[in-house]
């Protein structure tokens, strides 16, 4: 008398399963990865973006938004003192890499030429891990490998690290923030990271 009832349980567990497996397969590793090189290739070679730099700015941000985890990122990279690190402080830092990392690369994107290729390789995957191998063409013809690894995380893939030329961005600033915590505060640190975007500059919330 109860089996229909248990039937449609099991069959209705059994599709929401089915599609949450599907969602996962539909944008593997390495189509992250395709999306987000086409989507910014586009922007960078836009050229009624060209002469705006914030409006390019502002759109490359995005794009990078819907794959990479800043929180993560941000995480990594401090290492163990985000555990001491409260709900406001953790974001407020997540805000200042963001934006710091922003304002770093801004530079290399203005040497953009547009003739420049990027070719994404296929990706080395273990459990929820996978690193994306990419090999960038400059307009010079110098080959440039740069890899990203990516978290599954509630059924989708977001890139937590980039290597380029095998120098981990994560690894970077782990060391670098190390240094500068052995005998400085969080607050000294934060506080020199804001220094560093120059004046008037103000972080994009995450």
């Amino acid at each position: 008398m109860h089996f229909k009832p248990r039937l449609a349980c099991v069959l209705s567990m059994l599709l929401a399963l089915l599609m949450t497996q599907s969602a996962v397969a539909q944008e593997p590793p390495k189509k992250v990865i395709e999306q987000t090189v086409t989507e910014a290739l586009e922007v960078l070679r836009n050229q009624a973006l060209k002469s705006d730099s914030k409006q390019r700015l502002q759109k490359l941000r995005e794009v990078a938004d819907k794959t990479f985890d800043w929180s993560a990122m941000a995480q990594s990279s401090l290492g163990a003192p985000w555990r001491q690190l409260n709900e406001g402080q953790r974001k407020e830092f997540v805000d200042v890499f963001k934006e710091l990392l922003a304002q770093r690369y801004m530079n290399d994107l203005d040497r953009f030429q547009g003739s420049e290729e990027l070719t994404v390789g296929n990706a080395e995957q273990q459990a929820d891990i996978a690193i994306v191998k990419t090999t960038l063409l400059t307009a010079s013809r110098e080959q440039i490998p740069i890899n990203y690894t990516l978290r599954l995380h509630s059924g989708k893939w977001r890139a937590e690290d980039v290597s380029i030329e095998g120098v981990s961005l994560v690894n970077h600033y782990r060391k670098t923030f190390s240094r500068f915590l052995a005998n400085k505060s969080f607050a000294d640190l934060l506080q020199q990271l804001k220094n560093k975007l120059g004046p008037g500059s103000s972080p994009a919330p995450t």
